[in-house]
């Protein structure tokens, strides 16, 4: 719990799991989505490189749209709840979400790749 906790603070600015230990609802949610990510990418067979074979090893399309869009749902709440922050209190916490929210007005980043940067 403490390196999860850690981790999300770093990424996301935020703990998932409060301080008795109960997973929060974002963190029952990220929980979920790396777990299903990791049995997504395990799923994947030489097919995916071997464009021939792909008829015999159907790659699940429906599984990973959904598992995108699940993820970029909660990405794009927590960028929001950042966004708010910043525009309530005139600053940022410079967190990795913040950083990148700067990046994303400074440079013009699209959201896609702020996105595919938190993940």
């Amino acid at each position: 719990i403490v390196a999860f906790n850690n981790i999300t603070r770093i990424v996301f600015g935020k703990r998932f799991v409060d301080e008795n230990g109960e997973m929060l609802p974002q963190g029952v949610e990220f929980k979920a989505i790396i777990s299903q990510g990791m049995k997504l990418g395990a799923s994947l067979t030489m097919a995916e490189h071997i464009s021939f074979i792909r008829w015999m090893f159907p790659l699940q399309e429906e599984e990973f749209a959904k598992h995108g869009a699940r993820r970029d749902s909660l990405t794009k709440e927590i960028m929001e709840e950042h966004a708010l922050e910043k525009k309530k209190s005139g600053t940022s916490q410079e967190h990795f979400v913040d950083a990148l929210l700067n990046l994303k007005d400074q440079y013009g980043l699209s959201e896609t790749t702020v996105i595919g940067l938190l993940w």
